[in-house]
Formats: C-alpha cells, sequence, structure tokens
C-alpha cells in the first residue's frame, strides 16, 4: 500500500511531534492538567510508531507486486 518513504516520513514526522511535546512538558507546563495531556499525547504517539513498525516487520504496509 505505501512505500518505504511514505512509511519513513511519517515516523520522521512522529518522532518530531514526541519531541516538541516532550519539550513542551520541561518549558511550558503550567498545571497538572496539561502534563497528564501532554503524557498521555506522547503514550498515543508512542503507540502509532510501534503500531506502524509492526506492521512493516508484517509486510502489510508494503505493497509487494
Amino acid at each position: 500500500m505505501y512505500d518505504p518513504d511514505t512509511i519513513q516520513s511519517l515516523v520522521h514526522f512522529i518522532r518530531k511531534r514526541i519531541d516538541d511535546t516532550k519539550d513542551h512538558i520541561v518549558y511550558g507546563v503550567d498545571n497538572l492538567e496539561q502534563l497528564q495531556y501532554a503524557k498521555g499525547k506522547i503514550g498515543a504517539l508512542e503507540a502509532l510508531l510501534q503500531d506502524l513498525k509492526d506492521l512493516q516487520k508484517k509486510g502489510e504496509l508494503v505493497d509487494d507486486k
């Protein structure tokens, strides 16, 4: 379905979002509610990364025509 370059672009984008959110936690969180939201966001992005890796291993993201 998707070529490896597209997958790598997605992985790069997701990792950048994780890094940006971690920076926000360090420098921009003012209250506990914002901290919990940022932690949840990081967890969701990391789960998405893991799902992409698992699908790549299964070969489901690469079209083998």
